[in-house]
Formats: structure tokens, sequence, C-alpha cells
């Protein structure tokens, strides 16, 4: 059976009677345990911030290692050098274009 929640007012006065019941010292632990939660929190931050630091720097040295030639003229090379070997072959061989021009299978 669901019982009905308590109002807002009544939980307020259940955590203000909890309060008077503790005792100052227990008070000063949980302080304590609450600030230290804090500059924990905050160390966490810096070392996060830090780290992104670090690495953006790490990526800008690393960029200023390879040029904009570089990176760019490495990938065209090779695709260049296989269209011109592809058209050297056809070129030194003339006979090929006869025979599929001769032969009916090619047409199929």
């Amino acid at each position: 059976m669901n019982r009905p929640l308590p109002s807002e007012d009544a939980l307020r006065s259940l955590h203000a009677q909890s309060l008077q019941a503790l005792s100052p010292a227990t008070l000063a632990r949980l302080r304590n345990a609450r600030h230290s939660a804090s500059r924990a929190h905050a160390s966490r931050w810096r070392w996060w911030l830090a780290s992104a630091c670090s690495l953006v720097i790490a990526l800008g040295v690393g960029v200023q290692f390879v040029g904009p030639g570089e990176h760019q003229g490495a990938a065209t090379t090779p695709i260049a050098a296989a269209e011109e070997d592809n058209g050297a072959l056809y070129d030194e061989n003339p006979d090929l274009y006869l025979w599929l021009g001769d032969n009916d299978l090619a047409m199929e």
C-alpha cells in the first residue's frame, strides 16, 4: 500500500531536528569531508586542463615538423606513377588493340 509523501515543511523540520541531535565533533568532521571533496574535484579539473593544454601544444609542434608539401605530395605521387606505368604498357604493345578488334570474343 502506498503511503503519501510528507510535505516539504515536514521534511525541513525533520532535517533541522536531526542536525540538532548531531554532536559538534560530527558536524565538524562532515564539514571537513565536504570541503576536502570539493578541493579534490578542483584539483581533478586542473589535471584535465593541464593534460588538454599539453596535447594541444604537442599537436602544434607535430604539425610544424610535417610541412604542407610533404603531407599532400606523398599521397599523390604513387597514384600519378601508377597512371604513367599503365599508359606505357599500352603504348609498347599496339598489337593488343588489333587482337581485340579481330577477336569476336571481346565483343561478347
